[in-house]
């Protein structure tokens, strides 16, 4: 940390020599913050930039082979296990020391709360507009076929919402290894004709007192990406209360923009290859969803995280413009893969 004093002007250009040498390389990636203050110590602005250092990932351990039954696919190792449902294509259980870590089985989702400024886009989502609403609120995931080969499994899917068309098919590839961690890969293609998704990515609920929480990425408020300038990039510590936002209409709120690294208190660890945003409440999208004000927002028996894709903005189009484009989630090619720790 250095701190410089300048009397400045606006227009003016000055240099200021960092406290240190860049590193050749880091594991979650390399920032400088620059915070400006007046001469009473307000902080007048935040500026960050992302530096040109090579991020190393942590390697993988031994692969881990795992056992094919007649519904379930198993893969075991020293004090821990995996189960996944071959009908589902989704982790059912992850068992540490026996002690199981999931309430219930992770699942995809591609819905969130909507938001006041989601009120010209929220009837081709869900189900508000029985016949033009891709009904993303209540999408399902379809397995073909599935395929292991070692430590390796591999489904082939899709995803539609009830009554729709499919508008997402993809393959979810699953290695698992000796030291706990299993690496998701996603890959797959959205409907051409089908309208930006309001965010794509993976949902677990965990106990609820399984609620602190660190991560590396965009904070300490909630951040999305059309709203990131108020944050830092950087640890941050938190949990599944603090984490609330009392709308009086309750509404999304509680992602994290640009992470790579979440740890769950003595539970699940994730890690992006590249980038997440992540979520972790006490209340599922389906309760944000039905609650019409505070009073109906009951909290959850669990906490609910989110390892997300994207997020598509939160935007202005309550009373001003559409959300841009380069805020949406609409792109048609998705690649996302993210390690989970034990």
């Amino acid at each position: 940390k250095r701190i410089v004093r300048v009397n400045t002007t606006p227009g003016d250009e000055f240099s200021v020599t960092p406290a240190a040498a860049l590193p050749e390389s880091c594991r979650l990636g390399c920032f400088i913050t620059v915070k400006m203050t007046d001469v009473n110590g307000a902080e007048l602005g935040t500026l960050e930039e992302r530096l040109p250092v090579k991020i190393i990932n942590r390697e993988n351990g031994e692969p881990l082979n795992i056992t094919d039954g007649e519904f379930e696919i198993k893969a075991e190792g020293e004090g821990f296990s995996y189960t996944l449902s071959k009908q589902t294509g989704f982790i059912t259980s992850a068992l540490k020391n026996g002690s199981e870590l999931l309430t219930t089985p992770m699942k995809l989702s591609y819905f969130r709360a909507t938001t006041d400024n989601d009120r010209n886009v929220k009837a081709m989502w869900d189900r508000t507009n029985i016949w033009q609403g891709e009904n993303f609120d209540c999408a399902f995931n379809k397995v073909y076929s599935y395929k292991l080969s070692g430590n390796r499994a591999e489904f082939t899917m899709s995803a539609a919402g009830v009554s729709r068309m499919p508008f997402f098919n993809y393959t979810l590839c699953y290695e698992f290894f000796a030291d706990g961690k299993v690496s998701v890969s996603l890959n797959g293609k959205i409907r051409e004709n089908v309208v930006w998704l309001p965010r794509l990515g993976f949902e677990f609920k965990l106990p609820y007192d399984t609620s602190k929480f660190k991560y590396f990425g965009n904070g300490p408020m909630d951040s999305y990406r059309d709203m990131t300038h108020h944050g830092i990039t950087a640890w941050h510590e938190s949990d599944a209360d603090r984490e609330y936002v009392s709308y009086i209409r309750p509404q999304e709120h509680g992602n994290h923009y640009g992470c790579r690294e979440l740890e769950i208190e003595n539970s699940l660890k994730f890690s992006a290859e590249n980038l997440m945003e992540i979520s972790v409440l006490h209340h599922s999208i389906e309760q944000l969803t039905k609650a019409e004000h505070t009073d109906e927002l009951k909290k959850s028996d669990g906490t609910h995280i989110r390892i997300d894709y994207k997020v598509s903005g939160i935007g202005s189009n309550s009373c001003g413009p559409q959300l841009p484009e380069k805020y949406r989630l609409c792109e048609k090619d998705i690649f996302f893969k993210f390690n989970i720790s034990l």
